[in-house]
């Protein structure tokens, strides 16, 4: 029942290691090759796109405040136009002289005193009857509701005492005073609120139209909103009929119920009109025709004088492109230097990094981080540049040069990432036009290279912020002093730029770096450092679950570790990988011989067929898959797991069959499913496997003994075509050799024999003789 359990188990995972052996695949070598020129072509044609056109040679290039040291005359007619920020004041100020249009309402005033005189025909007659104030007060709310409901009780008994106790010549000064002071408001000016007219360009109003019309201030005229809220008051403070008597409130409260706007603005004409003014305002701020003079031999260059120049490039520019041929012209030039740059980066990784040169998605990756640059040099060129001198020098060092270079070196190695500092450096003094530029990028580029080659913690970022800042400040400084720039403000500018960039970009590396690893499945020496440590959950089951494969992979950490410094290869990944690739061991470890000592020494495999015992250890690569992925190890390291195996043939369930009379057992049948080595390290994992575990079965463990094995095991392996996939070479494999025996001789040291150890074996040896 176990076997049969067994068996259906395995033939259930089969599929899904050859998927994952297909999902590893990678381009044949014809197909590499036109993957290479499909990206080559967009690469160079990104690159061609993002050079500008530079200036014309023809036109002077002056700074602010140098000396012309000629005359400079135009050759042609051509205009210099307004800055944005000049024409957007000038058309701002032109919406802004057209007044809000404000229609009157000569009805209004009309309408509205003579529904105030209807109002005092019927208050002051009620008020003045000789009846108690309260009935006085009812019959006003049954005769002008709308008035008495909307005045406060202390207002209407205000006006009942001031009117009921004055004489006849005072109601009536009282009642002309009320009209008065309506009519002045009136013939002032109502609107119903300024807010909406505040927010136009213009606060001056034009009352009326036509030859009649007047231009005035907003505030000569009044707000409905504010006359209710207690302007009046102004106007009623003037006349002692009303103050006298302490009916002030009363009469606000009453003429409030009066004040209606008689002007209304014309909002949409007003707009018309200042849309008209703002197209009124001309974008050329002069006009050069031919022969007019620029600037005179001799005269100090100020910022028109710029202006007139960066115009009469931009003319001659125009023209230059004006004709179809030129234009194609620069555009194949551009392409020419674009190729050159290419092809050199290109020419380097297939010479000094031919692994990165066959992964598709790295050289994806790397033609990013370049276009990414260049593209950001090519806008701030094009959207940053200005004809002054403080902008023409402080713009290129927005350029985040450090930001890639870091991001290259870490990812792949300190070469690639001097190459494409170095290309990015001559692509940014390209487009700049300046040789200073092209210097400080290289340098910074170069700088950035050595800070972070060795980087395998965050915290090491931190050099990287320190020598960058120092050589912008260095650098900057020096280039600065060699074009005369002023000591002190401008300097420091161009400092605190450079000194910002280059605290940035190592800041954006730490966070760009795990989006980059996850996205192009690379492994930085970051992520082997965290994934060292042998507290992580799978690693502590591993000791746990099975002892001996953990103790055999801290033995072979080692043997690989001093074999890839050896012969180049990463020491780090080798380590991890060592860790990690046998975990799929985890889910059955008392069916390998190294765990079984916890058990008593039972071999299950005893009770077993050589082809189940062949199923059930070959598992373990299938398994140990399916935990990386599980636990998110790197592409890397779970490439290593079935790669170390390769497709050997298990030699001792092989030779068992054949003992046990197997007609059918053939040696594929024994051999693991691969892939074979494809990486220097997976090679290293290999033979640092084999030679651990037959290193355990030496009895006279020799310098000699262990090199003559160490040397069988490498040659075996070169023999059977195991190492044909890697690049490790012949030499290779002779350092290989070299570095596994001083490791091994150290782990298989003797020791000293203890007395009660002799003890016990003199007495076996007497019990054996007699």
């Amino acid at each position: 029942m176990r076997a049969f359990g067994i068996s259906s188990w395995l033939k259930r995972l089969r599929p899904s290691v050859r998927a994952q052996r297909a999902r590893r695949s990678h381009l044949g070598p014809q197909a590499m090759w036109v993957y290479r020129g499909l990206l080559t072509a967009v690469v160079i044609t990104s690159l061609t796109y993002f050079i500008p056109y530079q200036r014309p040679y023809h036109v002077p290039s002056l700074r602010s405040g140098a000396t012309a040291a000629e005359d400079i005359q135009a050759p042609f007619l051509f205009p210099v136009y307004k800055s944005e920020q000049q024409l957007s004041a000038e058309r701002h100020e032109a919406a802004a002289s057209v007044p809000v249009l404000l229609d009157s309402l000569p009805d209004v005033a009309n309408q509205q005193l003579a529904r105030l005189d209807s109002v005092f025909g019927v208050l002051i007659p009620t008020i003045r009857m000789d009846i108690p104030d309260t009935l006085k007060q009812r019959h006003l709310r049954r005769a002008l509701p709308s008035i008495v409901g909307s005045m406060s009780v202390s207002a209407i008994t205000t006006l009942t005492e001031v009117l009921s106790q004055s004489s006849a010549p005072y109601v009536r000064d009282f009642r002309a005073t009320c009209r008065q002071i309506l009519t002045e408001l009136y013939d002032t000016g109502i609107v119903a609120s300024k807010t909406p007219i505040r927010s136009m360009p213009s606060e001056r109003i034009r009352l009326g139209r036509g030859e009649q019309a007047k231009e005035v201030d907003l505030d000569a005229v009044h707000s409905a909103e504010e006359l209710r809220q207690g302007n009046i008051l102004d106007y009623i403070g003037r006349y002692r009929t009303i103050t006298e008597r302490g009916a002030s409130e009363a009469v606000h409260e009453l003429l409030s119920l009066f004040i209606v706007p008689n002007l209304r603005p014309d909002f949409a004409e007003t707009r018309r009109l200042q849309a008209e003014a703002r197209r009124g305002v001309a974008p050329v701020k002069r006009l050069y025709r031919p022969g007019d003079t620029i600037i005179e031999k001799g005269e100090t260059v100020t910022q028109e004088h710029l202006e007139a120049l960066e115009a009469f490039a931009d003319e001659a520019t125009k023209q230059e492109l004006a004709n179809p041929l030129k234009r194609l012209l620069l555009v194949f030039a551009a392409a020419v230097i674009a190729s050159a740059l290419t092809l050199a980066l290109g020419f380097f990784l297939a010479v000094q990094e031919p692994d990165l040169f066959g992964r598709p998605w790295h050289l994806v990756l790397l033609a990013l981080l370049l276009l990414a640059t260049a593209g950001s040099a090519s806008y701030i060129r094009s959207e940053l540049w200005a004809p002054d001198l403080q902008t023409e020098l402080w713009v290129p060092y927005l350029v985040p040069v450090p930001l890639p270079v870091m991001l290259a070196t870490i990812l792949f190695s300190p070469k690639v990432g001097l190459a494409l500092a170095y290309i990015i450096a001559l692509y940014t003094g390209t487009v700049f036009g300046d040789f200073y530029v092209c210097l400080i990028a290289a340098m910074t580029g170069t700088v950035a290279v050595f800070a972070v080659r060795r980087v395998r913690h965050r915290n090491q970022f931190f050099p990287a912020i320190i020598l960058l800042v120092l050589t912008y400040t260095l650098l900057i400084a020096a280039a600065d002093v060699l074009r005369f720039v002023p000591l002190g403000g401008e300097m420091g500018k161009h400092i605190m730029l450079g000194a910002t960039i280059g605290i940035a970009s190592p800041i954006l590396t730490i966070g760009l770096l795990p989006i980059f690893e996850s996205i192009f499945h690379i492994t930085t020496d970051i992520t082997l450092l965290e994934l060292s440590d042998l507290n992580r959950p799978l690693l502590r089951e591993l000791a746990i679950q099975a002892p001996g494969t953990f103790t055999h992979s801290l033995i072979m950490a080692n043997l690989s570790e001093s074999a890839a410094e050896a012969i180049g290869a990463n020491p780090l990944l080798t380590r991890v990988g060592c860790y990690y690739h046998d975990i799929g061991k985890i889910t059955r470890p008392e069916y390998y011989r190294e765990n079984q000592g916890l058990r008593g020494g039972r071999n299950p495999h005893d009770h077993l067929t050589p082809s189940m015992s062949m199923l059930i250890i070959g598992s373990h690569v299938k398994e140990g898959l399916e935990l990386a992925e599980a636990h998110g190890l790197p592409r890397d390291i779970a490439d290593l797991i079935p790669q170390h195996h390769g497709t050997t043939v298990i030699e001792y369930f092989y030779n068992r069959a054949v003992e046990l009379g197997d007609q059918s057992a053939r040696r594929d049948d024994f051999r693991y499913d691969g892939p074979r080595p494809q990486t220097k390290e997976a090679g290293i994992l290999m033979l640092a496997d084999s030679v651990e575990s037959a290193a355990r079965t030496l009895t006279e463990r020799t310098p000699n003994r262990v090199r003559q094995l160490v040397r069988n095991i490498i040659q075996q392996k070169f023999t059977a075509g195991e190492l044909d996939e890697c690049a490790l070479t012949l030499q290779d494999l002779h350092k290989i050799e070299d570095s596994f025996v001083p490791v091994i001789m150290g782990t298989l040291h003797g020791r000293v024999e203890y007395p009660w150890q002799k003890a016990e074996r003199l007495q076996l040896a007497s019990v054996r003789n007699s």
